[in-house]
């Protein structure tokens, strides 16, 4: 049974995620065809804020409160607040980003949304009791989610006395680590674990726990991978390769717990399609940061960012956090992909995201080894986007139809 709020917000979420996907979609859009009837730059700043805070952090936050949060807690007046808060900060931020960029309103939304999430946080860490593995990667992952919090004020300063220097750019790169590989990574895991275990899938204890270790002790650390970019010190490169070392460890013990999941689970073919489908990413996310420690692929990425760097950025939100949030969905019962309808849209998502991060990386490959380019990348991009979009659209609809068949 749903607890109180996830399921609005579940359903808020993903309505938000599709307006960041249209963001994205009309980016591509402007490559194919361009005009300047939109800023590129509030295009994006719009897209990749709704895309982390609106969809993933709302829509986990939702996991949490469904997984871990006692019922009886759930009905403190913090909560409604701090929710109300979040979801009309976020929905502003919607428009005044495209409309403005990152000026005056959307940084006074993002502070208000900040501080907001201090309190919301602070009192999940006060309510979320046990000691389990599942518990601990929710405590670390809102752990690292404050850590990450301190970027967005540090960069004001940044802002005011140096301008977009290298300083700059690390602390945005300090903020989407310690977001991406911090709070999504270790709640996600955390929910995922929890789901098992409500379902009374036994798996190793000790798996679980070297997996938390590992991915841990590894996840400061490997900030130094994302200012490889500013520097020429051989000691980062060797901090960044030995972070992402432990997260390979990490990885292994990852595999010998999905091997036991699998053997475990009576998922029907959808559950288990999107699992496999996120845990690949993930394990693609991994071997992309190991290479990214060697200064040849530093150089190579900085030089070919509109495909290595993005393609990478959507491997996490999109191939790894988005389908394991829908897997979340599916598992709470929120979202149903039995009907015909549903599974074309599922399929359209998947595949748009599969081609696409295909053909980005391509691309970028072509231009690494020196071949020809890939005639009408932007065309191509554009239609997969479009299949995205579409996917997620068909995804939603249906389970509105769905909620209107339950209300009648």
């Amino acid at each position: 049974m749903l607890q109180k709020y996830s399921r609005g917000l579940f359903l808020f979420s993903f309505l938000l995620f599709i307006f960041s996907a249209i963001y994205g979609l009309v980016l591509r859009w402007n490559f194919a065809f361009p005009s300047n009837i939109i800023s590129y730059k509030n295009l994006v700043q719009g897209h990749s804020h709704v895309a982390f805070l609106g969809w993933g952090y709302l829509a986990t936050i939702g996991a949490i409160f469904n997984y871990f949060i006692p019922k009886e807690n759930l009905i403190r007046r913090v909560y409604s607040i701090t929710l109300a808060i979040s979801v009309i900060s976020i929905t502003l931020m919607l428009f005044s980003f495209l409309l403005s960029g990152y000026k005056a309103f959307s940084i006074a939304l993002l502070s208000v949304f900040g501080i907001t999430t201090y309190v919301l946080s602070f009192q999940l860490l006060k309510d979320i009791k046990g000691e389990d593995v599942s518990t601990k990667f929710i405590r670390f992952g809102i752990y690292y989610y404050l850590i990450s919090s301190l970027a967005t004020w540090f960069l004001a300063f940044v802002i005011v006395t140096q301008g977009k220097t290298e300083l700059y750019y690390n602390t945005v790169y300090f903020y989407l680590h310690f977001l991406y590989n911090g709070f999504f990574v270790f709640c996600l895991f955390g929910i995922l674990f929890k789901i098992l275990k409500k379902q009374s899938i036994e798996l190793s204890i000790k798996n679980q726990k070297y997996f938390f270790i590992f991915l841990n002790i590894a996840c400061i650390p490997a900030y130094f991978l994302s200012v490889l970019w500013s520097t020429d010190q051989v000691i980062f490169n060797v901090i960044g390769l030995l972070s992402a070392i432990l997260q390979l460890i990490a990885m292994w013990y990852l595999i010998k717990i999905l091997i036991s999941t699998f053997r475990l689970i009576t998922w029907d073919l959808v559950a288990k399609y999107l699992l496999s489908y996120a845990m690949i990413a993930f394990s693609f996310k991994i071997i992309a940061q190991l290479l990214s420690s060697f200064p040849y692929f530093v150089k190579k990425s900085i030089a070919l960012k509109p495909y290595f760097i993005i393609g990478y950025l959507h491997l996490f939100t999109l191939a790894f956090m988005s389908v394991t949030l829908l897997l979340i969905l599916k598992q709470a019962n929120v979202f149903n992909f039995k009907s015909l309808f549903a599974k074309i849209g599922l399929n359209l998502f998947l595949v748009g995201i599969l081609l696409s991060e295909i053909l980005l990386f391509s691309q970028g490959g072509t231009f690494l080894i020196g071949i020809s380019a890939i005639t009408y990348f932007h065309i191509f991009m554009l239609i997969f986007s479009f299949f995205i979009v579409l996917g997620l659209i068909l995804i939603f609809v249906n389970q509105l139809k769905l909620l209107y068949n339950n209300v009648k």
